[in-house]
């Protein structure tokens, strides 16, 4: 029988972007108070609630991009 914490917690393997310009640091992530620091450019496993993090952040990039092209759009159909 499978132990389902245990799966839980299998590792993730996820690679974060770099550019050699703006997106060189290593990423600081911090989940209930449990942190960890990933390296860009490479792969790295990390546990399944820090992918999640990294994942929602990038959402939440994306979407906030989103309203400010909008927003950028409305105010050029004012001019």
């Amino acid at each position: 029988m499978s132990n389902p914490a245990k799966k839980s917690e299998e590792l993730v393997e996820v690679t974060l972007f770099a550019d050699g310009d703006r997106y060189v640091d290593d990423v600081f992530v911090c989940v209930n108070g449990e942190s960890c620091l990933i390296r860009r450019g490479v792969p790295v496993k990390v546990r399944p609630m820090f992918a999640a993090a990294l994942a929602a952040s990038a959402e939440q990039d994306r979407l906030a991009e989103s309203m400010m092209r909008r927003a950028a759009e409305r105010g050029e159909a004012a001019r």
